[in-house]
């Protein structure tokens, strides 16, 4: 059985909550969070498990997908999160996206 999702936006960092610092680029121009996400924010992943249109970041998709994939098709990481929650983060090191990966469940 496959299962659709919610993913909630859980944490946008700072480049400064990561690396201590502000960054910049070598031009000098400063480097923001990520500008595609608030916190808060919540996408639902069909039972297909394709991308939320809304979603946006295709890199951030790829790196929770496995995740996505685990929860969509049943599975589950018990001893870490619990049976239908999985926590994921983008790839981007100096500004990470911290998502909430539900399963949702039909009432009964």
């Amino acid at each position: 059985m496959n299962y659709p999702l919610k993913i909630t936006v859980v944490k946008v960092f700072e480049p400064k909550e990561i690396i201590g610092k502000d960054f910049t680029r070598e031009s000098g121009q400063p480097i923001q969070k990520c500008g595609f996400f608030s916190e808060g924010d919540q996408f639902i992943v069909p039972e297909t498990g394709a991308m939320p249109e809304k979603f946006i970041c295709i890199h951030a998709f790829q790196a929770i997908n496995k995740h996505v994939e685990v929860l969509r098709l049943g599975g589950s990481i018990e001893d870490w999160t619990g049976e239908d929650t999985i926590f994921g983060v983008c790839p981007d090191g100096i500004r990470p996206v911290i998502f909430k990966i539900e399963r949702i469940k039909e009432k009964k």
